[in-house]
């Protein structure tokens, strides 16, 4: 079986799908397969930088005054 017809077979299959537990999992499936773990490294904070935030955000709050 060739890639295409393999393709196809899965496609005509999650048009069947009724099953939301199921769906998930694929949906699950493919965000592990696209995931960048580099990209997200770049975009994170340090551990101090998320106290400092979190921090600022609580003194902000109004019964904090």
């Amino acid at each position: 079986m060739d890639l295409a017809t393999q393709k196809n077979d899965l496609i005509k299959w999650i048009h069947t799908i009724e099953d939301a537990t199921i769906l998930n999992k694929l949906e699950s499936i493919k965000l592990e397969e696209t995931f960048d773990f580099d990209r997200e490294w770049e975009r994170s904070i340090s551990g101090d930088e998320l106290r400092e935030r979190t921090k600022k955000h609580l003194m902000s709050l109004p019964w904090k005054k």
